[in-house]
């Protein structure tokens, strides 16, 4: 996990200690699902099926290319994989850190 917050996460992690009631709570994980949706449609902006891209998950970074897009997910196949025996993941776009440049 990264140690280093940014000032901003600072700055809410000491607010929400300070929160005391759960219609509070309530406000504040309406407004997370929401900003997870608008980073999310950010992310996928311009992203196509076929397209190799990162995506971030516990620190990791991965890489994969795009084999299904849903309104909130897309479905990965590990980089370098075959048709047989590959891995799909299901990623929520928030996750994705980009589209990879492939060298031509």
């Amino acid at each position: 996990m990264n140690t280093t917050f940014s000032p901003e996460l600072v700055a809410v992690l000491e607010a929400l200690k300070k929160i005391d009631n759960q219609a509070d709570l309530n406000v504040i994980a309406d407004r997370w699902k929401r900003q997870m949706t608008f980073i999310g449609n950010k992310a996928k902006t311009g992203l196509k099926k076929g397209d190799t891209i990162q995506w971030e998950y516990g620190g990791i970074v991965k890489t994969g290319t795009i084999v299904k897009m849903n309104r909130k997910t897309v479905e990965v196949a590990n980089a370098g994989a075959s048709p047989f025996g590959r891995t799909i993941t299901k990623i929520h776009n928030s996750m994705i850190i980009g589209k990879v440049k492939v060298a031509a």
